[in-house]
C-alpha cells in the first residue's frame, strides 16, 4: 500500500487536516452511497500510520482483516475502497488548498445581496472592506485584486441607485485593476528574464509586453506604492543589468530596509536574490570592488531570514555563494557562524549532509587547515552536485601542499567531467571545467618551472579565455610561479 497514490495524498496532510479528514470522511454532506461503510474502516485502519506511513506501513491483507473481521479475504475488495478513499482524499485537498487570490467572505455575501436586490444590506459590507483596505499597509498583488473586486461591486451598487457616485467608484474600479495588472505582470516577467540568465527562453511575446510596462509605470505614483516601485526597479534590474552599477544596488537595499514593513516577504526575497545575482555577475566579469556589497546583501539577508526560502531552508545554491563570497572577503568567523547556523537546513540537492561538508572543508582550505578540509571531502561521492566542487578543491589543495597524487586526482577528475559531459553537464561547464584542467596541468610540467617567458603567456591565455573554472585561484598561482 505504501506505493499506492492514496497513501502518497494523505502523506502530504497536516496532522490538524487529517484530523479534520475524520470529520470529512464521515460527513454525509461529502461522502455518500454503499461504500460509506467501509472506507469509513479503512481510514480508521489507515489514520495511526498518516502522515510519517513508515515501513512496514500498512498491507492489504491487514486492512482487510480490519475492515472485515473474521471474512475470508477477497482479493480486489481493499484497492476499490483505496480507490473510493482516494476520491474523498482528493476531494478535500482541493478544499484545503487556498487559491492564490481568495475573495473574502463578506464580498461574496455583499455580491448575493446585490445579486438579490438588496443593495441596503450590502452597502454597509462593502463600506468596512473599504475601511480595511484602505488601512492595509502591503499593497501587493492579493491587496489590489480584493481591493479590484470591492470597487466594482461598489461601483454595481451605485449603479443600482442611479446615484452620481457611479462614474467615480468606476474610476476606482479601474485604477485597481491597473495596479494588480501592473504587479502581477511585473513579477511574472522579472522571474522569466531573470531565469534566461541561465537557461534558454523563448520571451519574444514577454519582451512585447515588456515594451509597454514603463508606460504603465508612468502613470503610476510610485512614491505611494513601495511594492510596484521596487518591483519596477527589480525589472530594470533583470532585463537591462548592464545599465546598473551599486549605487543603483545601494539605493534599492536602502529601500528595501526603510519599508520592511510594507513589502511582502516573497517580493523582498526575490529582490534580495536579484540585487546578489547582480553582484556576483559584475564580480564574475572581473569587477571585484562588488565583494563588499555582495557581503553586505549577505550579511542582511541571513539576519532578517531573506535568505531562507521558507524562513527554515537554505537552498544550496544559496549557501554555496554566502560561504564563497564570505571566503573571498576574508570574513572566516562569520562564515563559520553562518555555516552553523545553516546546518541541517539545506535544499535543492540529492545529499544536504555532502554539500554542507563540502562548504565546511572550503572554509578549512581557507583558513589553511588543509588536513582537515581533505578530511572532509574524502567522503565525497560521485555525485554531479558536489562532485564537481570538491574534486577541483581537492586539487587545489593537493597543488600547493605538492601532494605526489596530484597527477593522478588530475587523471581522476579529466575522467569524471567527461563521462558526466555526456549528459548530465551544460557546454559552457563542461567547458570551464576542462579548461581548469588543462591549464592546471600545464602549470605542474617540468618545463613551465622557472620559465617566465613560459608563465607569462600561459597567463595571457588564461586571461584571453572566456570559459576557465577558479580563474582567479590560477592567476594567484601563476603569479606566484
Amino acid at each position: 500500500m505504501l506505493d499506492s497514490s492514496l497513501v502518497e495524498t494523505l502523506s502530504r496532510f497536516q496532522p490538524a487536516e487529517l484530523d479534520r479528514f475524520r470529520k470529512f470522511v464521515q460527513s454525509p454532506f461529502f461522502h455518500e452511497g454503499s461504500y460509506v461503510r467501509d472506507t469509513t474502516e479503512l481510514w480508521e485502519y489507515l489514520r495511526p500510520f498518516a502522515p510519517a506511513f513508515a515501513p512496514p506501513g500498512p498491507t492489504v491483507e491487514e486492512a482487510y482483516a480490519f475492515i472485515y473481521p473474521d471474512k475470508k479475504f477477497v482479493k480486489g475488495k481493499v484497492e476499490v475502497l483505496m480507490s473510493k478513499l482516494h476520491q474523498l482524499a482528493k476531494q478535500y485537498a482541493a478544499h484545503t488548498s487556498g487559491a492564490s487570490f481568495s475573495v473574502p467572505e463578506p464580498l461574496r455575501l455583499a455580491q448575493f445581496f446585490l445579486d438579490r436586490d438588496l443593495p441596503n444590506r450590502a452597502e454597509a459590507l462593502l463600506e468596512k472592506l473599504r475601511s480595511e483596505q484602505a488601512a492595509q499597509q502591503v499593497h501587493d498583488v492579493g491587496h489590489w485584486v480584493e481591493r479590484f473586486l470591492t470597487e466594482w461591486q461598489t461601483h454595481r451598487l451605485d449603479t443600482l441607485r442611479q446615484n452620481n457616485h457611479a462614474h467615480e467608484s468606476l474610476n476606482q474600479t479601474i485604477h485597481a485593476l491597473h495596479h494588480g495588472y501592473l504587479a502581477l505582470a511585473l513579477d511574472l516577467l522579472n522571474n522569466l528574464f531573470f531565469s534566461r540568465r541561465k537557461l534558454n527562453v523563448e520571451d519574444s511575446f514577454a519582451e512585447l509586453v515588456a515594451d509597454g510596462i514603463p508606460a504603465a509605470i508612468a502613470i503610476t505614483d510610485l512614491e505611494s506604492e513601495p511594492v510596484l516601485r521596487l518591483l519596477s526597479k527589480g525589472f530594470e534590474f533583470v532585463r537591462t543589468p548592464e545599465k546598473h552599477d551599486r549605487a543603483s544596488i545601494e539605493q534599492v537595499l536602502d529601500d528595501l530596509q526603510r519599508n520592511s514593513d510594507r513589502i511582502p516577504r516573497d517580493v523582498a526575497r526575490t529582490l534580495f536574490t536579484y540585487l546578489r545575482n547582480h553582484c556576483t555577475w559584475r564580480y564574475n566579469h572581473g569587477e571585484t570592488a562588488y565583494a563588499p556589497l555582495l557581503m553586505t546583501l549577505f550579511k542582511s539577508g541571513l539576519e532578517s531570514g531573506l535568505l531562507f526560502d521558507d524562513g527554515q531552508h537554505i537552498h544550496a545554491s544559496t549557501l554555496l555563494n554566502l560561504v564563497q563570497t564570505g571566503l573571498v572577503s576574508r570574513e572566516f568567523e562569520w562564515v563559520k557562524t553562518a555555516l552553523e547556523h545553516c546546518r541541517n537546513r539545506v535544499t535543492g540537492v540529492p545529499n544536504p549532509d555532502e554539500f554542507f561538508q563540502y562548504n565546511l572543508a572550503n572554509y578549512h582550505y581557507h583558513t589553511g587547515d588543509h588536513d582537515k578540509a581533505l578530511s572532509l571531502l574524502n567522503g565525497s561521492s560521485d555525485n554531479l552536485f558536489s562532485g564537481l566542487m570538491a574534486r577541483k578543491l581537492e586539487l587545489k589543495i593537493y597543488y600547493e601542499t605538492d601532494s605526489p597524487l596530484l597527477d593522478s586526482k588530475i587523471d581522476s577528475f579529466k575522467l569524471f567531467i567527461f563521462r558526466q559531459g555526456k549528459k548530465n553537464l551544460a557546454p559552457n561547464v563542461f567547458q570551464m571545467n576542462n579548461t581548469f584542467i588543462d591549464i592546471l596541468r600545464r602549470m605542474i610540467s617540468t618545463s613551465m618551472a622557472g620559465n617566465a617567458e613560459r608563465i607569462e603567456k600561459l597567463r595571457k591565455q588564461l586571461n584571453d579565455t572566456a570559459l576557465v573554472a577558479e580563474r582567479a585561484w590560477l592567476l594567484e598561482q601563476l603569479e606566484r610561479m
